[in-house]
């Protein structure tokens, strides 16, 4: 039987999706357009065709890896804002690695890329989590920082010493080493950029949630988070939880790098997470950093993405973003409410 917790944060999520529609129809209905016609028109372009569904899962794919990483350290009460310069700095050292080693490797150079980029995000996530623990400097300020510095020393390397001439991108790497397509395995799919990235990043997700909350590691993790204070009277090194909280999350958003250098362009390409850092922590918070939990509101996020590409013809793509918008507004403001009068016994 669930948790009265759990039946809290499901009705939670329930009600804030309920008021999110019907804020966004009063807003189409303001700007004279039908909602009904809007949403059904949505739901048929993505869940109609294959190539929509496909369209979605690709978008979702990173979202899912991304905000992986981010629940890690949210778990353990460390508010990430970096998430956007560790990708790109992971996705950029993976692709070097990718293009470089191709033709020696061969599709080893897949384990041999991940391991790159892994280790250049986690170092640059290194450096957030020593000034907290050293300095007592918050990792906001630090992280939201960093972003602008990974994002300005991406883009100097890329430009002035690696980027195909007129581009700003790296070398495309062997078609031989490509991740495969879904459309290889299922026809209906057909024309999306939907790849086994997918299913990795799904796995990533029940891998994560064992671990935080099937051992050990998971528990030291989690108490931290809830409480520094006591964790340490428990005899958790609290340090050594930051710094890898912070190790590990950072290094898994690289992992966002699989699916667009191996599975859709096959290069890196400066300004390819359009924002996807800070988006995942809408993600991440809205399933109350659980990593199942992010599987779905990813979905979410990824149909909004698609759909508001979809329904441009009748309303503005920007239309979906105030959605996303409303979704974490009112999760926020409706937890609170659910909290104060159907937990008020707990």
């Amino acid at each position: 039987m669930m948790s009265r917790k759990l039946k809290a944060n499901m009705l939670s999520i329930a009600l804030s999706l309920l008021t999110t529609i019907i804020l966004t129809s009063i807003l189409l209905l303001a700007i004279g357009k039908n909602p009904l016609m809007v949403y059904s028109m949505l739901i048929s372009e993505v869940f109609g065709t294959g190539y929509g569904l496909g369209q979605a899962i690709f978008k979702a794919t990173p979202l899912i890896i991304c905000g992986c990483g981010l629940a890690l350290c949210f778990q353990a009460s460390l508010f990430n804002i970096g998430a956007e310069g560790q990708l790109n700095a992971g996705a950029f050292a993976m692709s070097i690695a990718a293009y470089t080693f191709d033709d020696y490797l061969g599709f080893g150079v897949l384990p041999f890329a991940i391991i790159c980029g892994f280790i250049v995000s986690a170092l640059w996530g290194l450096i957030p989590a020593f000034l907290k623990i050293k300095r007592g400097i918050s990792e906001v300020i630090t992280t939201i920082m960093m972003n602008f510095i990974a994002l300005a020393l991406v883009n100097y390397f890329l430009i002035d010493f690696i980027a195909v001439k007129s581009t700003v991108r790296t070398e495309k790497i062997l078609d031989s080493v490509f991740i495969p397509k879904l459309s290889d395995f299922f026809g209906s799919f057909q024309g999306s950029s939907a790849n086994l990235t997918f299913v990795f990043a799904i796995l990533l997700a029940v891998f994560l949630y064992y671990m935080l909350y099937k051992t050990r590691f998971g528990y030291e993790i989690r108490a931290v988070g809830l409480n520094p204070t006591a964790s340490k009277y428990l005899g958790i090194k609290t340090n050594k939880i930051i710094m890898w909280s912070f190790l590990l999350g950072a290094g898994i958003t690289s992992l966002v790098g699989i699916n667009f250098i191996f599975g859709y362009k096959g290069y890196y390409e400066f300004g390819f997470s359009n924002n996807l850092g800070f988006t995942s922590i809408a993600v991440t918070l809205l399933a109350k950093n659980n990593p199942i939990g992010i599987i779905f509101t990813a979905f979410l996020f990824g149909v909004l993405d698609y759909g508001g590409l979809a329904v441009n013809t009748i309303v503005p793509k920007e239309i979906m973003l105030v959605f996303q918008a409303l979704v974490i507004l009112s999760i926020l403001a409706i937890d609170k409410i659910v909290k104060i009068y159907y937990l008020k016994e707990d």
